[in-house]
């Protein structure tokens, strides 16, 4: 692997693939769990209303979700624009089925990345290699 500033850690994901930290090892998924509590849902239950403040990444862990613009499950996040920009959440995110969701704030993930920047870095680029692909979808629609 290229350990450059710029390349791509791990192989680069399939559109419309799951993407986050899927080829990482348990002792990151361990320290992202460290980070990020798990909070437990019932389908039906609301997950994030929208309008909600929060500078936080959500991470489905088990089940599924459905989100503004579609369902979400295990390994998928969303909040990723409200964790980066600090806008409030365009829309309320509901529990399609029981959930496991970890709630990473913007405080905890700056603590990990003080622990293993290369892993924050990798969080990020799954990130933002999902809303470029979504960004790439959205174009050829228009």
């Amino acid at each position: 692997m290229d350990d450059s500033l710029f390349a791509y850690p791990g192989a680069p994901p399939v559109s419309g693939e799951a993407a986050l930290l899927r080829d990482a090892g348990d002792r990151a998924w361990a320290l992202v769990r460290e980070h990020a509590p798990a909070r437990r849902f019932r389908a039906g239950e609301t997950v994030l209303a929208a309008g909600a403040a929060e500078r936080c990444l959500w991470i489905v862990a088990e089940g599924r979700v459905a989100t503004g613009t579609g369902a979400v499950g295990p390994g998928g996040v969303f909040g990723e624009l409200g964790f980066l920009d600090g806008e409030p959440a365009p829309a309320t995110v509901r529990a399609l089925t029981g959930a496991t969701v970890l709630r990473l704030t913007l405080e905890r993930f700056e603590v990990l990345a003080g622990q293993d920047p290369a892993l924050a870095r990798h969080l990020l680029f799954d990130l933002a290699r999902g809303l470029a692909l979504r960004l790439r979808d959205l174009r050829r629609l228009v």
